[in-house]
């Protein structure tokens, strides 16, 4: 049976997935540590959910490694899906953009991801070098955004989660057939360049136009009100042995002291 792996930290998506794994005959083990128990056996087939860290650590340690859309995912999404200019720039060229801008960097703990007003709001510090990747966008104002749960292409499970920028979740919104259409549409356009286990936000913009907000790792993203037993054959294809991995993944090991 499959195996699903939580996070030391409980949260209540964890609880929800682990009930829902319970439901479906699979077995559940919230771990003590970020480094697996020697005497623990896992089956082939292992479903991850925590922090993203947690999840890219305990997955090397299992050798395997862990389905994620490339951080320049959004950049190649056509314009008709993004209805904004987004672009991949250098970190040490982004004293000469036009601002405001939303900047986000590859990992979020180097700096926020937010729309910046200028240049001087950046942070400045030696870890963050000149060539580092960094995704700049328009800024752009979602009234509402949905999370859709894609495996292989196909929408199943998603729920509203913000509205006017505020968290408010919902699995009942009378935008919701529309959500879910524009983002199976968005699927169905570019099936190249949709991992075959990932989240994809999308909302609705001021001008009333849909728009892609941004892919995620699905085995560190919130499930809000979606359908934890729709979202755990996403986490299980997302967990792949390294040998069979084709898109983004953890690329280097961790040794835990």
């Amino acid at each position: 049976m499959p195996l699903l792996l939580l996070s030391p930290r409980a949260v209540e998506d964890g609880t929800r997935l682990a009930d829902a794994a319970a439901e479906l005959g699979w077995a559940s083990r919230r771990l003590t540590s970020w480094r697996i128990p020697t005497e623990m056996e896992t089956p082939e087939s292992v479903a991850i959910y925590g922090e993203p860290l947690f999840a890219r650590i305990v997955a090397n340690q299992l050798g395997k490694k862990l389905l994620e859309p490339t951080h320049d995912w959004l950049t190649k999404v056509p314009h008709a899906f993004r209805r904004r200019t987004i672009a991949m720039h250098p970190f040490g060229q982004c004293a000469v953009l036009h601002y405001p801008c939303f900047i986000k960097p590859p990992d979020d703990k180097l700096f926020p991801a937010k729309v910046y007003a200028s240049a001087s709001d950046l942070p400045h510090r030696p870890d963050l070098a000149p060539d580092q990747p960094v995704l700049v966008s328009e800024p752009v104002r979602f009234t509402k955004e949905f999370r859709c749960h894609l495996l292989h292409g196909r929408v199943v499970s998603f729920s509203r989660y913000s509205r006017n920028g505020d968290l408010l979740i919902s699995a009942d919104d009378p935008d919701q057939t529309e959500a879910h259409r524009f983002c199976q549409d968005l699927a169905d356009s570019m099936p190249r360049l949709i991992p075959p286990a990932v989240v994809v936000d999308v909302g609705l913009l001021e001008s009333a136009h849909w728009a892609v907000v941004e892919a995620n790792p699905c085995f560190g993203a919130g499930i809000y009100a979606g359908d934890p037993a729709a979202i755990l054959p996403v986490l299980l294809e997302a967990c792949r042995p390294a040998a069979e991995t084709t898109f983004a993944h953890f690329t280097f090991p961790v040794e835990l002291e």
